[in-house]
């Protein structure tokens, strides 16, 4: 998304952009992006600084109060001479900057460089999260083949001594293996949407 309320200026970039294979949209002011927000969340934000009535850092506050820089990353386009304004961005949360006139081969290696941060920054979380999973399936497996083994051996010394003696330890173990059954359940219905792709070591209970 191009945010700037020059419309030949964003209308160019724009087109540029499109050319070097960009889905782009394009909004002229701060409150149109915000509104716009609502419905459309972009994978990146170019912004203007120099904007009338919202300018472009106080619309950066107002992203970065919902959107953090890994869910929208924000370049921001500033004049050279604009040092206070670069330094105030970066500190309430511009992933970059840019300097206008915006030069569209450095504006196309900044762009990717932000999404593919954005991208292996992402990955990552979700390895580290299939990793905790794994380590808690590990840890479930041991826990439910502990009471399963007691069941099954009171299970074969009842059958032999055709006794009820040891139903009472039976069922003490059978209850702990469903407790850990609801807990694993209550671990995959957390996690539904994680991408297993990651990592094929995936343990299995046994």
């Amino acid at each position: 998304m191009v945010v700037d309320d020059d419309q030949i200026n964003s209308r160019i970039l724009s087109e540029r952009l499109k050319k070097r294979g960009f889905d782009v949209s394009v909004v002229h002011s701060g409150r149109e992006c915000l509104d716009t927000l609502q419905s459309d969340t972009p994978d990146l934000i170019m912004l203007d600084i120099v904007m009338p009535e919202m300018d472009g850092l106080e619309l950066l506050y107002s992203i970065r109060s919902v959107y953090s820089s890994i869910d929208i990353p924000v370049i921001m386009a500033t004049a050279k001479s604009d040092v206070a304004g670069i330094v105030e961005a970066l500190q309430i949360g511009a992933n970059d900057y840019m300097e206008k006139p915006i030069n569209i081969d450095i504006a196309e290696a900044r762009i990717h460089a932000q999404i593919n941060a954005v991208r292996n920054y992402r990955d990552a979380m979700v390895k580290k999260e299939v990793e905790s999973i794994n380590a808690l399936i590990a840890t479930y497996n041991h826990e439910i083949n502990n009471p399963l083994t007691i069941a099954y051996g009171l299970l074969r010394k009842a059958k032999k001594e055709q006794s009820t003696e040891y139903f009472d330890k039976i069922g003490d173990s059978l209850q702990r293996v469903a407790k850990i059954v609801r807990e694993i359940e209550k671990l995959t219905d957390k996690n539904e949407v994680v991408n297993l792709e990651v990592t094929q070591k995936m343990y299995k209970i046994r």
